[in-house]
Formats: structure tokens, C-alpha cells, sequence
């Protein structure tokens, strides 16, 4: 228990220290603190988890490499910065890759008239980023589109986790999913088209919360018993 607590009351001061970066110094700061809360979720990770996946810290380890090229020159460097979190992606896909199967996915959730109208908008927000910032992509849009690829797999795949509702905690993976979507629209809005401390701060706040809370699905991961599920499923129809 005392480890439990530690490792979130170091996750948290991290939080604080970047959070605090972000609204009140420059934004160039935050190479500095913003790998503080990757190495504490590692920490909170390490020490809560039945089941060690050593795919976990490096992928996180490999988007701490991200968040600090991010802050050095996100323009610059932006396609290397893309060849890493492609990379970080495809790593967190594969962590949910277990927890996947087709036989219990309904047509009838998969198609159900909140997950059209939700596609929907997510399709008009995918356009209207790709129209407004693709003139200034110049030698990148490859890359960009690469990593709304790598990073449409993995929504996907949390949403797909999250309608199965096999787990407990499955709504976890919806908000990282959405704080996944949010962030990457944010951050090329912020350096491609318009740039904004309050962006900073969002992007970095929701960023944070993502990663927090798919630790805490892996971490707390437990599927639902038949019994509960059958009722879960009974209430629905």
C-alpha cells in the first residue's frame, strides 16, 4: 500500500510540475519536466501491475523521446517526431492486442446509431484539421497521414475494446482514446496554423490524463464474469 501511494503522489507532483511549466514559463521549459510523468507512470506501473508487459515502459520511453522533440522544434523535426510515435503507436496497439476478439464484437453495437453519428464527426474533424493545415505540411504530408494511420489503429482498437465492454474499467480506454484523438489534433493546429499557450496547456493536460488512465486499464484490467455479463447484455436488449 505504501508503494501504491508513493508512486501515484510521485505521478501527481510530475503532473503538477508540468502542468505548472506549461501555463506559467516557456514552452521550450517543458523539454525538461515533461518526461517526469512517463518515468512515474513506469514507476506506478512497476509496482501495481500482476502482470509485467516490458512493451509497456518502452513504448513509453520511446513517446518521452517524442514529447521532448516535440518542444525543441515540433517543425523541424516533425518527421522523425512522426517515426516515433508511429513506432509508440503500433506498441500500444499490440498491448491491447490480447484483450481483442472478433467473436465478441455485436454488429448491432458496432452499428449502432451513436457510434454512426460519432464516426461521422470524427471523419468531419479528420477533413477539416487535413484541409487547414495540409498548405503549410509542405514535405511532411506523408508523414502525417502516416500518423493518423498508426493512430486511427489504435483508437479504433480502444473503442472496439471499450463496445465489447468485456472488461472492467473499459472506460478508460475510451478516454484515452478521445485524449489521444484531442491531442494530436491540438498540436498541429498549435504549430502548424495557430499558436497558443492556452493549446499548450491543453494538449499537455490531455495528453497526461491519456497516458494515466491506459496505465490504469493495464494495470486494473479484469474481465467481467459471465454472469454479469450476460446481465449487462439482457438490460440492453
Amino acid at each position: 500500500m505504501k508503494n501504491f501511494k508513493s508512486a501515484y503522489i510521485l505521478f501527481s507532483i510530475s503532473f503538477a510540475v508540468v502542468m505548472f511549466t506549461a501555463i506559467f514559463l516557456e514552452k521550450e521549459c517543458l523539454v525538461f519536466v515533461k518526461p517526469l510523468p512517463v518515468i512515474s507512470l513506469i514507476i506506478v506501473y512497476f509496482r501495481n501491475t500482476l502482470k509485467i508487459v516490458f512493451w509497456y515502459p518502452i513504448s513509453m520511453l520511446i513517446l518521452s523521446i517524442s514529447d521532448i522533440m516535440v518542444y525543441i522544434d515540433f517543425v523541424k523535426y516533425f518527421n522523425e517526431i512522426a517515426l516515433v510515435i508511429i513506432v509508440y503507436y503500433l506498441i500500444s496497439t499490440y498491448l491491447l492486442y490480447e484483450y481483442i476478439s472478433i467473436k465478441d464484437i455485436k454488429i448491432k453495437k458496432v452499428f449502432s446509431l451513436p457510434i454512426l453519428i460519432s464516426v461521422v464527426l470524427i471523419i468531419y474533424l479528420i477533413y477539416s484539421i487535413t484541409t487547414l493545415i495540409l498548405p503549410n505540411l509542405k514535405g511532411s504530408i506523408v508523414s502525417f497521414f502516416l500518423i493518423l494511420i498508426a493512430q486511427m489503429l489504435f483508437v479504433n482498437v480502444c473503442f472496439l475494446i471499450y463496445m465489447i465492454d468485456k472488461y472492467q474499467g473499459n472506460y478508460k480506454l475510451f478516454i484515452t482514446a478521445c485524449g489521444c484523438f484531442f491531442v494530436n489534433a491540438i498540436l498541429v493546429i498549435n504549430y502548424f496554423y495557430f499558436y497558443s499557450r492556452v493549446f499548450t496547456v491543453l494538449v499537455n493536460f490531455a495528453e497526461i490524463m491519456a497516458l494515466y488512465f491506459f496505465a490504469r486499464f493495464l494495470i486494473d484490467i479484469k474481465q467481467i464474469s459471465n454472469s454479469k455479463k450476460d446481465m449487462i447484455d439482457h438490460y440492453e436488449v
